[in-house]
C-alpha cells in the first residue's frame, strides 16, 4: 500500500530573539501515516499467517523480519523514556520554584540553563545540552514531547541505546553552538534542536547501512523524514522569530553523528569497529566545541561588564538618594540658623565629601570596553556623579572664604551636573 506521508500540526513559540518550533507529525483525519510507527516497534512480534497465498508475501515477511532484526538489536528502549522525563522533571522543577508555566521572564530561563552566549562562551559551556530540557509553557512542552516520543523508540531501536543517546545530546548542543554563531543575543531553550538531530540520524541511517532495511521501511524513512526537516524550515524561514539556525545545526549535527553511529542490526556486525566509531564521534564533538568556540564573537566579557555596570548603576543611586538626603538636611539646617556656616563647611569636608569619593570611586570601577552596551549611559551618570561632587566641594570653599570664584563654581558645576544628568535621563526612556 502507497503511504500518504504528511504534517498534521505546526507551532510555534517565540521568545526574545530565540525561537523554538515544536513540530509534531501526527495521524490526521485522512489517515496519514508515519514512517515505521514507533507502535510496531514497541508491540510484541506475532507472527499472523497470511489468509492467502499474494504476490505481496515476500515483502510482508521481509517486514517481519525486519522488526525481529530491530527488536533483537535493541531489546528494551530506555533512552527515549528517560529524556521525556527528564524533561517533565525540569519542567516541574522549574514550576515548583516559581517559573510562571504560560511563561516566564529572559532571567528565570538562563537561571535554569537556558543557552546565551555571553554566558555560555564565558564558561558555562553546559548550557548546550541543559537548554535542551528547558521549555517555554505547557504547550510548548506537550508539542516537544510528542515530537520526542513519535521519533526516539524507532531512533533508538535502530542505534541503540547509547548511540541514540549521544546522537540526540550532540544534537542539540550542535544546534545551539550554531545558534550562538548566528546571533549571540539570542536566548534559546527547547528539545527541538535536538529533535531535529534525531531526524536527521534516520535520514543517515539507510545512506551507510545499506540492504539492512526493507525497500519499503527505507522509503518510509527516507520521505517521512525529508517532509518533516522540509517542510519545518520552510516554515522557519518565511515566519519572523524563529531560530532555524539551531534546527539546522541540530539537524547537521544528527546527520553528522548518524553517519558514524549507524550499524547493522546483525549482532555479530553490529559489534564490530566500535572503538573506531567512539573515537570517529568524539572527535566530531571536540571539532565542534572547538570551532564553537573559537568562531564565536567575544560576547562574554561585554556582557560581564554590562552587569557590572547595571549593578554599579543601581549601588550609586542607593548611594545617591541618601546623599542627596543627609546634603538637604544640612541645608535646612544652615536655612533655619541652627549651624553656622562655618559649620556647615566642615561637615561637607569631614562627611559628604568622602561618601561621595567613595561612590564615584564605586562607579569608576566598572571600566567598559569602547564597544560595550550602556556605555554612554555609564559615562554620563559618572560625569553626573563626578560634577556634583566637585560642586558639594565648592560650595563648602565659599562658605569657607567667601570668595566669589567659588560661587561661580558652585553655579557653573550645577548646570554641568544637571545637563549630564538630563541627557542620561533621556537615553534610559529610549
Amino acid at each position: 500500500m502507497r503511504a500518504v506521508i504528511g504534517i498534521a500540526a505546526f507551532v510555534t513559540l517565540t521568545y526574545h530573539k530565540a525561537c523554538i518550533i515544536p513540530v509534531i507529525a501526527a495521524r490526521g483525519a485522512a489517515g496519514l501515516t508515519r514512517p515505521l510507527p514507533a507502535s510496531l516497534a514497541r508491540q510484541p512480534l506475532r507472527h499472523n499467517k497470511p489468509v492467502s497465498e499474494t504476490r505481496a508475501q515476500p515483502q510482508a515477511k521481509s517486514g517481519q523480519e525486519f522488526l525481529q532484526q530491530l527488536a533483537a538489536a535493541t531489546p528494551r528502549v530506555v533512552v527515549t523514556p528517560a529524556l521525556l522525563a527528564l524533561i517533565v522533571a525540569a519542567f516541574a522543577a522549574m514550576a515548583a520554584l516559581g517559573v510562571d508555566v504560560l511563561g516566564a521572564r529572559p532571567e528565570d530561563y538562563l537561571r535554569f540553563g537556558a543557552n546565551f552566549a555571553p554566558l555560555t562562551t564565558g564558561g558555562e559551556w553546559w548550557r548546550l545540552v541543559t537548554s535542551a530540557f528547558v521549555h517555554i509553557g505547557l504547550l510548548h512542552l506537550a508539542m516537544n514531547l510528542w515530537a520526542l516520543y513519535d521519533c526516539g523508540w524507532l531512533a533508538e531501536r535502530l542505534f541503540g541505546n547509547a548511540a541514540f543517546a549521544v546522537i540526540f545530546l550532540f544534537a542539540g548542543a550542535a544546534g545551539s553552538c550554531a545558534s550562538m554563531l548566528w546571533d549571540a543575543q539570542a536566548i534559546t531553550v527547547g528539545a527541538s534542536d535536538a529533535i531535529f538531530g534525531v531526524y536527521g540520524a534516520l535520514l543517515a541511517f539507510p545512506m551507510t547501512v545499506r540492504g539492512t532495511l526493507p525497500p519499503a521501511a527505507f522509503n518510509r524513512i527516507r520521505v517521512s523524514s525529508s517532509i518533516f526537516v522540509t517542510y519545518s524550515l520552510f516554515y522557519g524561514f518565511t515566519h519572523a522569530g524563529i531560530d532555524n539556525a539551531a534546527h539546522l545545526g541540530g539537524l547537521a549535527g544528527g546527520f553528522a553523528m548518524g553517519l558514524i553511529l549507524a550499524r547493522p542490526l546483525d549482532a555479530a556486525a553490529r559489534h564490530a569497529a566500535g572503538a573506531r566509531r567512539a573515537a570517529l564521534a568524539a572527535v566530531l564533538a571536540a571539532g565542534t566545541l572547538s570551532a564553537t568556540a573559537w568562531l564565536a564573537p567575544e560576547t562574554s566579557r561585554v556582557f560581564r561588564q554590562a552587569m557590572e555596570m547595571e549593578k554599579g548603576t543601581a549601588a550609586f543611586n542607593a548611594d545617591l538618594a541618601r546623599m542627596l538626603a543627609a546634603f538637604n538636611g544640612i541645608v535646612e539646617l544652615s536655612q533655619s540658623g541652627k549651624i553656622s556656616d562655618a559649620e556647615v563647611a566642615r561637615t561637607l569636608h569631614a562627611t559628604m565629601l568622602p561618601q561621595w569619593d567613595a561612590a564615584v570611586a564605586r562607579l569608576a570601577s566598572a571600566e567598559p570596553d569602547a564597544d560595550a552596551p550602556l556605555r554612554r549611559e555609564y559615562e554620563l551618570l559618572l560625569l553626573y556623579a563626578r560634577t556634583r561632587r566637585d560642586m558639594i566641594k565648592a560650595v563648602a570653599d565659599y562658605l569657607e572664604t567667601g570668595d566669589a570664584a567659588h560661587e561661580r563654581a558652585v553655579a557653573e558645576l550645577r548646570a554641568r551636573a544637571d545637563d549630564a544628568l538630563n541627557q542620561y535621563r533621556k537615553l534610559q526612556r529610549r
